[in-house]
């Protein structure tokens, strides 16, 4: 036999091993079962584009699976969007119904002569293609004129089209009518604007001055506007603030956690961490003696922008009649853990969690406006280059400019000290805050001390990486002293592009 054919022989023969010919040992090179499925031949080439083919099947299935997540996401926001939408038009026709109308005598005298009172209305407030709404209500005469004068009729008249009526509409009613198409999208956000401009301006009339946006009451109506009471994880109890306490245990929903210490303590907010008992899972817990239910809006406003929320922990509010406590329980098989770090390293990786932090949050509007360690948790992924999620769970100082028009840091109680240092303009944009914030908390992170701005010919930098001369500064010194500046004079460039150069250094230097 010629030794091709032993050769080929000896490759068909029972499968990949070790085969003899003429006393020698050969290795296959592939295997029979194989190449011989089902009694069909294949060659390496068709091998391998079925590989290939596999592959690019589960790449398709995976982007799909993406896909999907981020359709549910946008449609979950959509309606959130649409219930708020909702409710503010129903706040928008109360307000109106007690700001549209006008009260007045309709004695003789109050009356110019040869007008009746219809008419004097009609071409006061009235545009010659609008019918107008009349109710007649019937006052008292106050108590000191009681028995001497004559009850007052007073007429109130309408300022909106009698065709266009404006009712309070639960928000169920309001669904309904949504179908009627008695108001153009570009009306309906109008409308948002003005109540929320409108609830703020109250405030700002009644106080004499600017309003504080960390005011309880203003945010309370403001929360009116978004019905953060309809989310499922909102739950209403009907007694009072539980104690909780270090290694005792309080019941929530039902549900039985264990305190094990706490970690903050200022004004009104207490913020402990724990586990539940039935599934051992971890829990943040913050006890509000408020009753605005502020960080839970916050942080669902958060999570449904993130493009992952299946890392975020859960968020859950009962609010109880005198305060209200804010659940944080995390992902399973996860557990939180204190914002700390043992090497350069890892307060690098520290770092890059919280430009994500400060990047997602602006990019939803948010601003925390209080970053500094003992506010933030730490999730960690479990696994790399995924870095650690950390969030705020405490939000006393936060704002949504979804809801508020906060346009300088001079309207930021907690900007003040940023104002009087010269470290942010009265005028400067809002968002510079929480981008000082950030270098604030890191340099603590990574150098156990508090951050010394000190400024230059080139702006604002953090003394601890300034002192060195260029050829003496290490290169690590190099990056963070660039990193402390790119926070600390962002002043005129986008937040967004200066998170991201600084996320993309650190990730290639560290991670």
């Amino acid at each position: 036999m010629a030794e091709g054919q032993t050769q080929s022989s000896a490759h068909l023969a029972g499968g990949a091993g070790l085969q003899e010919e003429g006393g020698a040992n050969q290795v296959s090179a592939y295997c029979k079962e194989l190449l011989m499925r089902g009694g069909e031949e294949f060659s390496f080439e068709e091998l391998r584009a079925e590989r290939l083919n596999l592959r690019t099947q589960q790449q398709l299935d995976e982007r799909l699976r993406r896909l999907a997540q981020v359709k549910e996401q946008l449609s979950q926001e959509l309606e959130y969007k649409r219930k708020m939408l909702l409710l503010r038009r129903s706040q928008q026709a109360q307000s109106d119904s007690a700001s549209s109308f006008t009260v007045y005598d309709e004695s003789a005298a109050a009356r110019p002569a040869g007008k009746s009172p219809n008419e004097l209305h009609d071409d006061v407030f009235l545009r010659p293609d609008e019918r107008r709404s009349v109710l007649q209500v019937q006052h008292p005469p106050p108590d000191h004129q009681r028995g001497t004068a004559e009850d007052l009729r007073t007429q109130v008249v309408s300022q909106k089209p009698a065709n266009k009526p404006r009712e309070k509409l639960s928000p169920i009613e309001e669904t309904s009518s949504l179908s009627a198409g008695d108001c153009s999208p570009l009306q309906e956000d109008m409308d948002q604007d003005q109540d929320m401009n409108q609830v703020q301006d109250q405030d700002q009339a009644a106080g004499g001055g600017p309003v504080d946006p960390c005011d309880p009451d203003l945010r309370r109506r403001l929360l009116d506007l978004s019905d953060v009471t309809s989310s499922p994880d909102f739950h209403s109890e009907s007694r009072p603030l539980p104690a909780v306490e270090e290694r005792a245990s309080v019941q929530l929903g039902g549900v039985s956690f264990l305190v094990y210490c706490r970690v903050l303590q200022r004004g009104s907010v207490s913020v402990y961490r724990g586990v539940s008992v039935s599934s051992e899972r971890s829990v943040v817990l913050s006890v509000d003696g408020g009753r605005v239910p502020w960080d839970f809006h916050q942080f669902l406003r958060l999570k449904r922008s993130s493009p992952d929320p299946d890392r975020l922990p859960q968020v859950s509010c009962f609010l109880f009649q005198d305060g209200c406590i804010t659940l944080y329980t995390s992902p399973p098989r996860h557990a939180f853990t204190e914002v700390c770090v043992s090497s350069e390293a890892s307060a690098a990786c520290k770092a890059v969690s919280l430009l994500q932090l400060v990047s997602q949050l602006q990019s939803c509007r948010l601003l925390h406006l209080d970053l500094h360690p003992q506010v933030l948790t730490c999730c960690p992924s479990g696994s790399r280059p995924l870095p650690d999620w950390v969030f705020p769970v405490d939000w006393s100082s936060s704002v949504d400019l979804d809801l508020q028009e906060v346009t300088e840091v001079q309207q930021l109680p907690s900007a003040q000290n940023y104002i009087s240092q010269g470290l942010l303009a009265p005028g400067a944009p809002p968002h510079l805050v929480d981008l000082v914030g950030l270098a604030e908390t890191v340099h603590l992170l990574l150098t156990g001390r508090q951050l010394v701005a000190v400024r230059d010919g080139a702006g604002w930098a953090a003394e601890r990486f300034d002192r060195a001369e260029p050829s003496e500064a290490s290169l690590s010194e190099d990056v963070w002293a660039a990193f402390f500046r790119s926070l600390l004079n962002a002043g005129g460039r986008s937040p967004e592009s200066v998170l991201s150069e600084l996320t993309q250094q650190l990730s290639e230097l560290y991670l």
